[in-house]
Parts: C-alpha cells; sequence; structure tokens
C-alpha cells in the first residue's frame, strides 16, 4: 500500500510504519513483564507472531496470506499479549481446563509457533513454487452493460435487493449467529439466505464494481458505498459483529485491483471510505449488542471487568438485568472486550494442550464424527471442560453458541508437532489454490478472489465445529466461483451482440 503515500509523503509513510512498530514494542515490554513462563520462548513467539504483519503485507502476498496473518496474529500474539499484561490473565473464550502454570504457557506458545511458522513457509512454497498474481492486469473496456444509462439502475436494483434479503432474514430470524431457526423452512431456502448474507452478495458486487471500474476507469463514491453498505446489512441481518471482515476485503481488494491497472485512486478515497466502515463497524456493533443484551443473553464485558467475577466460569444474568445494558459507556466496554478477547486462536491452544495425555491420531478421528446437536454442548466443550463457558439467558430456549478451537488447535488434536506443521501447510496451499482458481475463473478480479481469499481464512482460523461439514462451505465457495465465472460469460455474449 506504499505506492499512496511513498511519492510526495513520504515521512506520514514512514511514520505510519513507525507507530506500527512502536506499538508492536511497547505490547511486547508489557507481555515480558507479565509472563511468567520462559522469556526466551515468549520472545521467539513473539518474533514469529510479528513477522506475520510482514508477511502478509509482502510485495507477493496473495489475499490469505494477508488475512490469515492478521487472524493470527490478533488471535495469538496480541490476544495472548494483551491478556497477561492488561487484564486479569485468564483467557474467557476458551481456556478449559489450562493450569496457568509457567511450564504449560511454555508448551502452548511453542506449539502456537509451530503452526504460525508452518503457515509462513507454505506462504513461501506458494510464491516461489507455485504462482504469483501479475504485476499488471490488462482489461479492456467493451462491456457495454455498464454505461451510463444502466449503472445507476443497476446499482439501484442490486440495493433493493439487498435490503429486501436483509429485511426478510432478520424478521423471518433465518439465520442469526448463536440463535437456532425459530421457522423449520425448506433446506435449499435458508441455504440460499445464509449464502447470500455471509458472502454471496458480497461476491455480486465484487463483480459488479469490477465491471463498472473496467468501463468507467473509475471507482464511484455511490457505487462504493453501496458495496460496504451491504456488508452492513448483511452483518446487522444475521446479528453478526463482523461486518469488518468482508468491507475490508472488498476495500483492499479495490486497492489491489486499482494499483495493478494504473488506475490510482486518491489517498482520500481510501481515508474516506475506511472512516465510513469504521462507522458502520461502530453502529453495527453497538446495535448488534443491544439487542443481545435486551433478547437472549448479555455481553461478557460485565464480568471482564468485574474483578469478584473473575473466577467464575458460569455467570447467569435474569433478563431484567440484562436489559440494564444499553448505555453507551457498556456498549464501549463490550466493544473493548470483543477487540481484545473475541479472536480465535490462543485459547484453543491452551485448553488442547492442558490435556496431551489423551490427544492422538485416534482422538483427532472421533473429532470428525461430531454431529450437530442443539441440545448439547459441542465435541470441543464436552472434552475440554467447556461446556458451561457460554452466558445464556436461561428462559431462551433458541440459543446455540459455540466455542471454536481454531485450525491451529484442532489439528493438535493428534498430539503431534510433525502432524501439524504437515496439516497447516497443506491447507494453507490448498487455500491459497482456491483463491486463485477464483482470481483465473472471475477474469483476474481481484476484489472477488480478495474476498474468497478472506472468507477461506475466516473460516479456518474459525475452525472446529463439526468439521466433517467444511465441505458445504467449500461446495457454496465453488459454486460461487462457477457463478461467476458464468456471469462473465453471459456478460460476454451480451458485449459482442
Amino acid at each position: 500500500m506504499s505506492h499512496l503515500l511513498k511519492n510526495k509523503k513520504k515521512k506520514y509513510f514512514f511514520l505510519f510504519k513507525l507507530i506500527i512498530i512502536f506499538f508492536i514494542l511497547y505490547l511486547f515490554i508489557q507481555g515480558t513483564k507479565s509472563y511468567t513462563g520462559n522469556i526466551f520462548i515468549y520472545f521467539i513467539f513473539s518474533i514469529v507472531s510479528s513477522y506475520l504483519i510482514i508477511f502478509g503485507f509482502r510485495k507477493n502476498a496473495i489475499f490469505f496470506d494477508t488475512f490469515f496473518s492478521i487472524f493470527l496474529w490478533l488471535g495469538f500474539w496480541f490476544k495472548f499479549t494483551c491478556t497477561i499484561a492488561f487484564t486479569d490473565g485468564l483467557f474467557r473464550e476458551g481456556g478449559g481446563s489450562f493450569d496457568y502454570k509457567p511450564k504449560s504457557f511454555d508448551d502452548a506458545l511453542l506449539i502456537s509457533t509451530y503452526g504460525i511458522f508452518a503457515f509462513l513457509v507454505a506462504g513461501f512454497i506458494r510464491e516461489k513454487l507455485m504462482f504469483n498474481y501479475p504485476n499488471k492486469i490488462k482489461i479492456d473496456n467493451n462491456d457495454k452493460i455498464f454505461n451510463s444509462k444502466y449503472r445507476k439502475l443497476i446499482w439501484i436494483i442490486f440495493l433493493t435487493f439487498t435490503l429486501s434479503i436483509g429485511f426478510l432474514n432478520f424478521y423471518f430470524k433465518i439465520y442469526q449467529k448463536g440463535l437456532l431457526p425459530i421457522y423449520d423452512l425448506n433446506f435449499l431456502f435458508s441455504g440460499i439466505i445464509k449464502w447470500l448474507l455471509l458472502f454471496g452478495l458480497a461476491s455480486i458486487s465484487s463483480v459488479l464494481i469490477f465491471f463498472e471500474a473496467k468501463r468507467l476507469k473509475k471507482f464511484f463514491v455511490f457505487s462504493s458505498f453501496v458495496v460496504f453498505f451491504e456488508t452492513f446489512i448483511s452483518s446487522f441481518s444475521m446479528l453478526s459483529r463482523g461486518m469488518i471482515f468482508n468491507a475490508f476485503a472488498l476495500l483492499f481488494g479495490i486497492y489491489k485491483f486499482s494499483n495493478k491497472i494504473n488506475l490510482k485512486n486518491n489517498i482520500s478515497y481510501y481515508l474516506k471510505f475506511l472512516l465510513l466502515i469504521a462507522i458502520l463497524f461502530y453502529i453495527s456493533v453497538a446495535f448488534v449488542n443491544y439487542l443481545r443484551a435486551n433478547y437472549f443473553y448479555v455481553g461478557k464485558s460485565l464480568i471482564f471487568s468485574s474483578k469478584e467475577n473473575k473466577k467464575l466460569d458460569t455467570v447467569i444474568i435474569e433478563p431484567d438485568n440484562a436489559k440494564k445494558y444499553s448505555s453507551l459507556k457498556e456498549h464501549n466496554s463490550e466493544l473493548v472486550y470483543l477487540v481484545i478477547n473475541r479472536w480465535v486462536g490462543i485459547d484453543g491452544v491452551l485448553a488442547v494442550s492442558s490435556k496431551n495425555e489423551i490427544l492422538n491420531l485416534d482422538f483427532l478421528k472421533n473429532s470428525l464424527k461430531e454431529r450437530a446437536d442443539p441440545k448439547q454442548p459441542t465435541f470441543y466443550e464436552l472434552t475440554f471442560n467447556l461446556k458451561n463457558k457460554n452466558l445464556y439467558d436461561k428462559n431462551s430456549t433458541n440459543i446455540k453458541g459455540n466455542t471454536l478451537p481454531g485450525i491451529i488447535a484442532f489439528c493438535y488434536y493428534s498430539g503431534s508437532i510433525l502432524f501439524l506443521i504437515i496439516s497447516i501447510i497443506s491447507i494453507s496451499l490448498l487455500s491459497s489454490l482456491i483463491e486463485y482458481i477464483a482470481f483465473l475463473s472471475s477474469k483476474q478480479n481481484l476484489i472477488f478472489s480478495g474476498l474468497i481469499g478472506q472468507v477461506i481464512a475466516f473460516r479456518f482460523i474459525h475452525f472446529g465445529y463439526l468439521p466433517h461439514q467444511s465441505y458445504l462451505l467449500f461446495s457454496s465457495i465453488f459454486l460461487t466461483i462457477l457463478f461467476v465465472y458464468l456471469l462473465n460469460v453471459f456478460i460476454k455474449k451480451y458485449r459482442n451482440q
């Protein structure tokens, strides 16, 4: 991203890098003061983890590299360091039976470091032996479908469709995070709604803005607003606080694509939409927190900020008390909790490594047999003493929140570091290949392949619940790639008429 600043504002780019370096250095110093284990192991863990920032934004990084690096850094080093340095030191998102002994911390950090290192190795294997994106992309501008006559109409239709899907899902509660469906709807219909909300609508918007930029050599403010507003509507409709992921993936894809076709957007364009994404994200989190607190469970910041509750694993909060969770201060407290704690990663390794005696390949195979049961805790929760972790309103019957180990902890179900390394390398290479297939099938649409890379990275960082059903997500990804390919074929035929 340096070309936006290097030419005329090198000092600002240097200042930006300096802020990042000092931020990481400050966290590291605070972490060393609070770490109870071997400082050398924490140092190695910090070096490998911090390199993720460089690795994810290097010249030949693909989108999967970037987003998985960010998720790993946040879920492991950032979360671990902030927890031991700035909170009471307890890991409430999935520590399980972890005993908090110095050697136990050392073991967990070593396992995490091996997993992160394997991902880095896979990235260099892909870069040196498999593929890289071209330095420049040649485009044609014969796509008549986005001439001035139809452009606004197309975007208005898409916005109307987005609002309709969002309202339909919100009203009928077809797919909402942490809640079971109320109505027994047709599997195909509910599956399409879920796909549209998760990344189907975002995929369509990536195609629309791609062809618009090809035709008109510009990213219009209205079109870009609709693209990011869709992520807000979809996320809010699902009662999800993760709109920032799809939104940032699309914006980063726009940046990469613009750079490779020599369409230099002014830095104000990116700053403007970064601010828009931040505002929409804050609004979505505030509203979702309020709805969750008032209608099915209260946020965890009430415990996070309460010293007397620091050793409790289960807390029941009555609905009347939950409804008090409505002030701006409480929303901001919950947001701080989410920023530090909600990333998946180190908690899972802490929990899994605490039961090293049961880990082997047979145990890993048994985990693949898990089947969905809305009335029971998950395999991970039952095995690693997490079944009472979630905070539920005891009067609610349609709540089903799951704790996730993440891909590194899941691969360590085998109890083997070698298996962990080989698995992470294989998974990373496969994920990279899927992203590249999306790039080629979409006629070099980097905006779309950026979204797909983020979706895959998000899935693997949140891996562990019903692992055998991963085929559903990846089938939907391949069907989306096929859909985009066929859409390109249709547009090409229309263009040649």
